[in-house]
């Protein structure tokens, strides 16, 4: 524009307001410009820095069995590394003790008469599970092995359902290879359920394993089998009897358990490979206690004890945690540690308060459950226990009934059973466990392997009732199908004390 020297004014004036107003247009597209960048910045900060998970399982794995819990036979060297980088829950309990309603509560955060999952049948059509969540919310969801115990498949939408490896360490690798690469393809952070098939049966050289119908795979298993323990090198639990057939089988159960380091190698060295190790958290857990009489498929102590490992990003120093927590409760926690919000109405609880090294009310106790076993057949059974002192209630138990689960296959309890025909002691067992009572409460300080019932002992009447009263509460509150003939029972040992 050409000004002339009439325009003096107009210019010495005019001009700078003119130049001001632009500027500050100027001024304002850039401030918004700024600010609409880094919103979009965060936002993809965000989504890149969201966690991953991998949540590992083992098969039939008994608490006592790793070397962090303090077994000696050291059977599980990269386990044992993996907890001392992780937070120690030792006194979780699985609030199921079966392999598909176990599942099925871990991942739904509600106790099984809650979420439908009594046994091995799907949970009820629109509940909530944690793959449904996280995919929803874009998270790339991959499951190995077990995705048949996680049903309907409308409710457990994994992206992508992997077979076979749960026994095969080199397959297993494999597996979390492609799953890892497909959500780097995607661009996406993931959800994977590693599920590890040891140390369930067959264990390792079994009669059990040669019968396997599925031989091809099985002779697979076979062969990556590396390290195999002699019946001399092992230590019989302490709720089992030291029988030479136990002795053999218990054996064969930790061969299982080396191949399961092993095949856990595999998944950990994927991780680390993928370059994501760094923003994973980890967790590691049995589903319940080994295959074997008084454990899996049962509310006593090696059924339901199974001790967890979290590590996570940014994690304060790895430490013990010695209260007791359900596997209801992993659903919220995780959900806290990766951001996102609960489901309502959940039966678990977060351990973000435990993690932060702070108190949490009610963490004295743990309830277990069990409803529908494997062959279909219902044998309900609940838990309260505490650090000394458990009370079961056995709703099946009626003087005839016999107890039946595939815990009871193998060697072990064919040898119970027939040194208990010269053994009155044993007997007296064989019937405890196959036979049971309705009602039994021990005294874990003094009989850790709950051995003797000592619910008609009027010495333990004030604890009887106090944990009673608790599993009343819990059972009424949670609508529990067994809540009547509990109370039935309560009200029959109360007439007599």
């Amino acid at each position: 524009m050409i000004w002339s020297s009439g325009d003096a004014r107009v210019f010495h004036i005019g001009m700078p307001a003119m130049f001001v107003k632009h500027f500050c247009r100027q001024i304002c597209f850039l401030l918004w410009f700024c600010c609409f960048s880094a919103i979009v910045v965060a936002e993809l900060s965000a989504e890149d820095l969201r966690r991953n998970l991998l949540l590992i399982t083992a098969d039939d794995m008994n608490a006592d069995s790793p070397g962090w819990m303090g077994n000696s036979l050291h059977a599980t060297p990269v386990l044992d590394a993996l907890a001392a980088g992780s937070h120690r829950f030792r006194r979780h309990h699985v609030t199921v003790p079966i392999c598909q309603p176990g599942r099925q509560a871990l991942m739904t955060g509600l106790v099984p008469h809650r979420s439908g999952g009594l046994g091995f049948n799907p949970i009820r059509s629109g509940t909530l599970t944690l793959p449904a969540v996280l995919r929803q919310r874009g998270w790339f969801t991959g499951v190995i092995d077990k995705h048949s115990h996680m049903k309907p498949d409308a409710e457990f939408p994994w992206d992508i359902k992997l077979s076979g490896s749960g026994k095969d360490p080199e397959m297993m690798r494999q597996h979390m290879d492609a799953l890892l690469q497909q959500a780097t393809a995607e661009s996406k952070p993931f959800f994977i359920n590693a599920n590890i098939t040891d140390p369930h049966r067959p264990f390792p050289g079994s009669q059990q394993a040669k019968n396997a119908r599925k031989v091809e795979r099985q002779q697979a298993a076979e062969r990556s089998v590396e390290r195999v323990f002699g019946p001399q090198e092992i230590q019989v639990p302490a709720f089992l009897e030291d029988l030479p057939p136990i002795r053999r089988e218990v054996a064969m159960y930790y061969t299982a358990m080396a191949r399961l380091d092993r095949t856990l190698d595999g998944i950990l060295q994927a991780l680390q490979a993928s370059g994501r190790a760094d923003s994973t958290i980890v967790v590691f857990l049995s589903d319940h206690g080994m295959s074997f009489p008084f454990s899996k498929a049962s509310v006593y102590r090696n059924g339901t004890w199974s001790p967890v490992l979290l590590r996570y990003p940014g994690m304060p120093a790895a430490t013990d945690h010695d209260e007791y927590v359900s596997s209801v409760d992993l659903l919220p926690t995780l959900l806290d540690l990766l951001g996102v919000p609960h489901p309502a109405g959940l039966d678990g609880r977060s351990w973000q308060p435990l993690l932060n090294d702070e108190r949490q009310e009610g963490r004295d106790a743990v309830i277990t459950h069990v409803n529908t076993v494997s062959s279909g057949k219902s044998f309900p059974q609940r838990c309260i226990r505490t650090e000394t002192a458990a009370l079961m209630f056995h709703s099946w138990s009626d003087g005839a009934a016999q107890f039946r689960v595939e815990a009871m296959s193998g060697l072990s309890w064919k040898a119970l059973a027939a040194a208990a025909d010269s053994d009155p002691q044993l007997a007296l067992r064989v019937r405890q466990f196959q036979t049971g009572e309705r009602l039994m409460f021990f005294d874990l300080s003094r009989d850790p392997s709950e051995r003797v019932n000592l619910i008609a002992d009027s010495q333990f009447a004030p604890q009887i009732r106090a944990l009673a009263a608790r599993l009343l509460e819990h059972m009424e509150r949670t609508d529990d199908p067994e809540t009547d003939a509990f109370r039935a029972a309560w009200s029959e040992w109360q007439k007599g004390h």
